[in-house]
Formats: structure tokens, C-alpha cells, sequence
């Protein structure tokens, strides 16, 4: 994981721009962060690095989607904007061509609330993560998720959100402390149940001889 300190939002198009130069297509990137984040201003910097005006790039919430297209003979060329704020699943992105967008080599996707739609998320993808640092200042999380994040070893869904978690995060099998402690939450609210009687440690003894 890298990390980065943005100072302001040309600091954020920066980090993105960078980040977009050594893409090479089919790369998903989930954009994770509070409302005023700056996840848009993260994606107008995409646009930049992928030769694509970034005055042209506005937030897709109402129309889900908005695919930019490079002028300059670069690859990737094409830069999908999808914000899933409003969706209740991953199956309402059907509409757009999910699994056709996904399998495009010469495309790179941004998703804005990937938790949305966290169930079709590919097994690899980029994580970015926007935190509030101040009025200006923002905290630009980048990780890569999937086999080549884990060194081979597979990674799982996190029970809350279901976004992929390599073993070796400090939260795991949760992706983050917030879900870990939303999972404690069911637990004291009562949303978790025992579907069964707890053995009783004598039976264990008996077992084991």
C-alpha cells in the first residue's frame, strides 16, 4: 500500500495523474471516501494522466455512467465513470454492460461506493481510499487488492462489505476497523445466533480419547 498527503484538490489530480501514467488497461478502481471526499477530483486527475480533458469529467450520479474517450494515441484510451451511490446491488449495473465493461483491455474504470455494489467487484482491482485531513488536506490511500497484492495467496470477502481482504492486513478477515466493529455491533445487538447448542467439553474429552 502507498500513501500519499494531497494539500489541495490540484495536489489530488496529481497523485491521480501519476497513478494513471503506469496503468495499462482492464484495471478497475474503486473509489472509497466521505461525500466531499474528492473522489471525483481523484477521477478528473485519471483523465489528465490518460490525456482525456478533466474539464470534461463530472460526477455520473443521476446517469450512473460516463465513459471519456483519449484523443492522444495512448494506452489505456478509454476512462469509464461509474457512480454507484445510488444502486442497491450489484445486479443494477447490468444495465450498463457490467461484465462487457470489465473484460474491455484498452479501458480503465472508476467506481465511485464501491461498497454499493461490492458483490461483482473483480478479484483484482485497485483500492483508493480519500480521508478528510483538514479543510484542504486529504489522505490518498492506494492498494492493490487481489493475488498480486497477496503474493499469491488468495484473498476473501470481508463479511461486512464483502470487499476482498488479503491475510496479511491488520483487520483481517475484516478490511477495515469500521467493519470489524460493525460486525461487533450485530453481535451485541443481537443479529447474530447460535443455530445450535455449544457441545459440552466432557463430549470434547470423550472425543478425543
Amino acid at each position: 500500500m502507498t500513501q500519499q498527503l494531497s494539500h489541495s484538490a490540484e495536489d489530488t489530480m496529481r497523485i491521480a495523474a501519476d497513478l494513471a501514467r503506469t496503468l495499462k488497461g482492464g484495471e478497475l478502481i474503486a473509489l472509497r471516501g466521505e461525500l466531499g471526499a474528492g473522489k471525483t477530483c481523484f477521477v478528473r486527475g485519471l483523465a489528465r494522466g490518460m490525456g482525456i480533458d478533466p474539464a470534461v469529467v463530472s460526477s455520473p450520479t443521476f446517469v450512473i455512467m460516463h465513459e471519456y474517450e483519449s484523443t492522444q494515441d495512448l494506452r489505456p484510451r478509454v476512462l469509464v465513470h461509474i457512480d454507484a451511490y445510488r444502486l442497491r446491488g450489484g445486479d443494477e449495473l447490468e444495465s450498463i454492460g457490467w461484465d462487457e465493461l470489465i473484460e474491455k483491455r484498452d479501458a480503465v474504470i472508476a467506481l465511485e461506493w464501491p461498497e454499493r455494489v461490492a458483490g461483482v467487484l473483480p478479484f483484482d482491482h485497485l483500492d483508493v481510499t480519500l480521508e478528510h485531513r483538514g479543510q484542504d488536506e486529504r489522505l490518498v490511500r492506494i492498494q492493490p487488492r487481489g493475488d498480486a497484492a497477496s503474493g499469491g495467496t488468495r484473498t476473501r470477502p470481508c463479511p461486512i462489505c464483502q470487499m476482498q481482504v488479503a491475510p496479511d492486513v491488520e483487520t483481517f478477515p475484516f478490511c477495515s476497523k469500521r467493519c470489524r466493529l460493525a460486525d461487533l455491533s450485530r453481535w451485541m445487538g443481537g443479529a447474530y445466533r447460535v443455530s445450535r447448542p455449544a457441545a459440552d467439553p466432557r463430549d470434547l474429552e470423550e472425543n478425543t480419547d
